[in-house]
């Protein structure tokens, strides 16, 4: 009998479900149709977007080679103008140096190195102030590189990138307003100083033609925050220079109270590459000038 229930219960069962489905066949057919077009939509979706992403990649990848290209052309013509540039200053300084007059006239004596050291140019130890002229008074380093604004020797443009980086990465971002000046240079501008403050006037803060450390390649002025000349010592950068400048081979050359030695008055703005060796020994000895360090004279003319 119990049999007989289940046998009966499975038919209505069946029963019931063939009914159900005959009453919605449609609804399911939908369904099933629905799904498979999802699926089907969901494939072309993806592939579609895989299409249009690799046309992007594609796009990017020629925006990239061609601003690649454009960056190299533009590499090469800054670097043949630079080339072309020292090539013009090496001529305009030998020119001027046959000038025997301006040589004379601007630079007050002819012989003008009272020590036999640090007197080779070329040389990162050269001593250059208004008792030890440059010599040749024309002379113009063959190894200037520009790099972020600086136009310096070879011999300090790896120093300076890592300054500059270390700088930049510390929070303390400078950038320079002079580096290397031609002898040319130093004429027009010492004689501009003239016509504005007189020779005495001027000889306190403008060096005469020959006499300049940035004839050497080896020195630079700073600025940050708009801050140039005497406002570069109240910035934090200066701060940081004075804590840090000497890792990289650098020193501050012309400090206040130091006039009598130097020859000027005080520059924070004024650094100079001396080497790491002599700039870390500089500053744990407290010595503030390179004519204390090298034993040379200095002081005015």
């Amino acid at each position: 009998m119990k049999n007989e229930n289940k046998k009966g219960r499975a038919k209505r069962s069946a029963h019931q479900g063939r009914r159900f489905v005959r009453r919605h066949k449609l609804a399911v057919v939908l369904c099933a149709l629905l799904i498979s077009f999802g699926g089907m939509f969901n494939v072309w979706f993806v592939q579609a977007k895989t299409r249009e992403l690799a046309d992007e990649q594609r796009k990017a990848d020629r925006s990239l080679a061609q601003l690649d290209t454009e960056l190299k052309q533009i590499k090469e013509k800054k670097a043949a103008e630079e080339k072309t540039a020292q090539a013009t200053e090496a001529k305009k300084a030998a020119e001027a140096s046959k000038v025997g007059k301006a040589d004379t006239s601007v630079s007050g004596s002819k012989v003008c190195n009272t020590s036999t050291t640090h007197t080779n140019p070329a040389a990162i130890d050269v001593v250059v102030n208004k008792k030890h002229c440059i010599q040749p008074l024309s002379y113009a380093p063959g190894d200037l590189v520009t790099t972020h604004g600086a136009t310096i020797s070879a011999q300090a443009v790896d120093a300076f990138n890592q300054l500059y980086a270390a700088a930049a990465a510390a929070g303390q971002p400078f950038y320079v307003t002079s580096s290397y000046r031609s002898y040319s240079d130093q004429v027009a501008t010492y004689n501009h100083w003239i016509s504005i403050s007189g020779q005495a006037g001027a000889d306190t803060y403008s060096a005469r033609p020959g006499y300049s450390e940035h004839q050497t390649g080896l020195a630079f002025d700073v600025a940050a925050n708009g801050c140039v000349l005497d406002c570069f010592g109240s910035t934090s950068q200066y701060t940081w220079f004075q804590q840090h400048a000497a890792d990289y081979g650098f020193i501050q050359r012309y400090y206040a109270g130091y006039e009598s030695i130097t020859g000027y008055k005080a520059e924070e703005w004024h650094y100079r590459y001396v080497g790491v060796q002599v700039a870390k020994d500089m500053q744990s000895k407290g010595i503030k000038t390179l004519e204390q360090y090298w034993s040379i004279s200095g002081g005015d003319y």
